[in-house]
């Protein structure tokens, strides 16, 4: 699958665009407003005099019964991050020096903003690179918002400008090919254009399915300003990835495990290290287990007369 693939059975020719909803308020919306705090991780923007600055952190949206929209902090454990030299996710290192970078874009008049599309097959790393991005501008006091309806993402982006005018901010739509499914691309599209007027932010995708995204999304930069695909991992992804997660392996056992995982995600790297490492199975036996898995199909045929609680012949 190539970028020509997308839109390839997209279900909607192009519709008139429709404005944003008219809750989200004007283009240039005022500065001012605080946090007000609702509980242990809940904010909405209010006027009053209560909380300058966000907490730094990962959010979900959703709009409170008065209009407002709650911005509901989330944890960021995950597995340990691993970053690949001469991968991607090293790729996309122009993020790192994107935030320092608001006075070139505003002297030739644009938005400071840029968007980056992963697609690629389920496994291979997309998230982990998402994960790697949220992870840095955390680190760089930056607020990651998690897009759940194109809507409320558009107005929470106007309230949290209104209040810190250049906080770093990154977007994150994953599955993005699911949330056009559920909400279609018209408020989608029109975030992505940025009538809103938004600045200073970073938005990143991730899709399995690229053929079910309409061309609209990938073929105007602006919207989409880089298309990339993530693959199955490489032998040089593959051994700095085992050389993290098999301390005190010695370069045989190491070799030995990056011969055997040719072909292989990096999520079955890491259930072939908990499987062996963790859970004490066979080497050979988990190595074929999943390349059974990363290449079969379930189906109802399976199911035998007989199998399950049942004794055979009886109900």
């Amino acid at each position: 699958m190539n970028i020509d693939d997308f839109g390839t059975i997209a279900a909607a020719p192009p519709r008139r665009r429709r404005r944003a909803p008219a809750w989200v308020g004007s283009k240039t919306p005022p500065v001012g407003g605080r946090w007000v705090r609702l509980g242990r991780r809940t904010y909405y923007g209010a006027r009053r005099e209560t909380r300058q600055q966000l907490p730094a952190g990962l959010y979900t949206l959703e709009r409170y019964h008065e209009g407002d929209v709650i911005f509901e902090r989330r944890d960021l454990e995950v597995d340990a991050l691993v970053r690949f030299p001469g991968s991607i996710a090293d790729q996309l290192r122009e993020i790192e020096a994107f935030w320092s970078l608001a006075p070139a874009f505003a002297e030739h008049g644009f938005l400071h903003r840029r968007g980056y599309l992963l697609y690629g097959p389920y496994g291979c790393g997309k998230s982990s690179i998402v994960r790697q991005v949220v992870h840095d501008v955390v680190q760089r006091d930056g607020v990651v918002l998690l897009c759940g309806a194109p809507a409320i993402l558009t107005r929470g982006l106007v309230v949290l400008r209104r209040i810190e005018p250049v906080r770093p901010v990154v977007c994150v739509f994953e599955d993005i090919d699911a949330i056009v499914g559920a909400h279609g691309d018209e408020e989608l599209l029109s975030l992505l254009d940025g009538e809103s007027q938004v600045d200073h932010v970073v938005n990143v995708a991730t899709t399995n399915y690229p053929e079910q995204l309409d061309r609209r999304f990938v073929a105007r930069p602006r919207r989409f300003d880089r298309v990339v695909r993530i693959d199955a991992a490489d032998e040089r992804t593959r051994r700095s990835y085992l050389v993290t997660k098999l301390p005190g392996a010695d370069a045989a056992e190491l070799e030995r495990w990056v011969r055997a995982t040719e072909g292989l995600s990096l999520a079955a790297l890491a259930e072939a290290v908990i499987s062996v490492r963790c859970l004490g199975n066979a080497f050979e036996e988990t190595i074929a287990l999943l390349r059974r898995m990363s290449t079969g199909r379930a189906s109802s045929r399976e199911f035998a007369a007989g199998a399950g609680f049942a004794a055979p012949g009886r109900p």
